[in-house]
């Protein structure tokens, strides 16, 4: 009996499905970046891909039970804010050329779209050369010209009643930044914004649990809690902004919800970046507000990560090919000091450093010293053809997607260095750009030894 009631459930749900209209999603790229083919559409709760056909082109088709929601487009580090409607199907047509980018819409969920899309949405930057009432004066302005556009569209109230609270925390995630922008970039030194800004802050950007899949929001709450880390900070002090950011959501937050993704958020980001740097207080100020079991246990992981790459350390091994074939292993620059850059033939930094980098490997030719680059393309033929083209010096080894070594070193972003003794210890898991002075002090220093 329990039997036949389960697969009358399950027979429920798949006819429910045939009987919904499917949400379709077409895709066309013009102008594609080193040959990939990967396309998707990521919602508050699923990632769904799918690769260019000859043409270009891509279809998805989406949960049919799903609501209508905000997603975003995703190729290759472009994203284009979507709205996927259940039953309205969806034709995206990219075009990228020089870096520039141009998107437009067609069928039947093109309006919306092609409103969130619009240039207007992003066109502003506020002045913070002006006081404080003159940037809420324009943030309050901006907000009510962005509403405007809204209620010309004449949408229904579903959406626009959303949609107004996504321009909200649009506009407002400018204002935390007034006074970093204050401090550091008019460089007023001894600056604090007045008590009357901060209170406007927390009354501006309150907790709402509801809105916490919205990135808009999301991002709000994270540049207010950066605000109030910065106030009454005189130094430019990683950890202790680090640290009053996290006493704010420890002493201030109310929400469970919101002090989990509050505190995973700012503390994974420091210890990403810093590795073990202050870890024990870290973890201790984590566990006692992370409730999420998810959360922690992927803390703990990245924490555990890090104390296995501290100085003095051995270095995990790679073992990748050149540009021959030939498999390259760390065991096989034993003896010399190794200078590891970590880098993408589509990466921007990466390509900046690359000048800095030969003026190193000319500059210690010769010393006991080997500087390997290892790269994370996911097209060897496009790696293999960028080397030779530009004939770039040292060790040139291609990494790959998911290699193991760079999983290890906890790389997030590109470029990254990493530096070696000659007995494969390590000496910086997060070393100094080769564009960076000090680079060349720590190098000197070693070749002295």
């Amino acid at each position: 009996m329990i039997r036949w009631g389960i697969c009358i459930i399950l027979l429920s749900m798949v006819t429910a499905c045939y009987r919904t209209p499917v949400t379709g999603v077409r895709m066309h790229v013009e102008g594609l970046m080193e040959n990939d083919s990967a396309v998707s559409v990521i919602t508050r709760d699923s990632v769904y891909t799918a690769y260019l056909d000859e043409t270009k082109s891509a279809v998805l088709t989406l949960d049919c039970r799903r609501e209508a929601d905000y997603a975003v487009f995703r190729y290759h580090g472009v994203s284009v804010p979507v709205y996927i409607e259940p039953g309205k199907n969806l034709e995206i047509f990219l075009k990228i050329e020089n870096w520039e980018m141009e998107v437009r819409f067609a069928g039947d969920g093109a309006p919306k779209n092609e409103y969130l899309n619009n240039k207007t949405l992003r066109e502003f930057y506020p002045d913070y050369k002006t006081d404080e009432a003159g940037i809420v004066q324009s943030l309050k302005a901006w907000e009510m010209k962005l509403s405007g556009i809204l209620d010309s569209m004449h949408f229904e109230s579903s959406f626009t009643d959303k949609e107004k609270k996504r321009i909200h925390y649009l506009v407002y995630a400018y204002l935390p930044n007034y006074p970093s922008y204050q401090k550091y970039q008019l460089q007023k030194q001894g600056y604090e914004a007045s008590g009357e800004f901060y209170f406007l802050l927390s009354r501006l950007i309150p907790e709402e649990e509801g809105l916490m899949d919205m990135p808009e929001y999301q991002t709000a709450l994270l540049n207010l809690v950066r605000a109030f880390g910065l106030r009454g900070l005189q130094e430019q002090d990683e950890w202790k902004y680090l640290k009053k950011q996290m006493e704010y959501i420890d002493g201030q937050v109310r929400s469970q919800m919101i002090k989990d993704f509050l505190m995973d958020k700012i503390t994974t980001r420091y210890v990403e970046k810093k590795g073990t740097d202050h870890l024990e207080e870290i973890v201790r100020f984590y566990h006692d507000n992370v409730k999420a079991p998810e959360k922690k246990q992927k803390f703990d992981d990245l924490c555990r990560k890090w104390v296995k790459l501290v100085k003095g350390q051995p270095s995990p091994v790679f073992t990748c090919r050149d540009i021959g074939g030939k498999e390259v292993c760390l065991t096989d620059l034993a003896g010399r000091f190794v200078y590891i850059d970590i880098w993408a033939t589509w990466c921007r930094p990466c390509r900046a450093e690359q000048p800095c980098l030969e003026q190193l490997i000319r500059k210690y030719e010769g010393e006991n010293i080997v500087f390997v680059s290892i790269s994370t393309d996911r097209d060897r033929n496009i790696w293999e053809k960028f080397v030779k083209t530009e004939q770039l010096k040292g060790v040139q080894l291609y990494g790959g997607k998911g290699n193991s070594f760079i999983e290890a070193f906890v790389v997030r972003n590109i470029p990254r260095f990493i530096l070696l003794d000659r007995t494969g210890k390590i000496i910086e898991a997060d070393m100094t750009r080769p564009s960076d002075p000090r680079t060349i002090e720590v190098l000197d220093s070693l070749i002295s030894l």
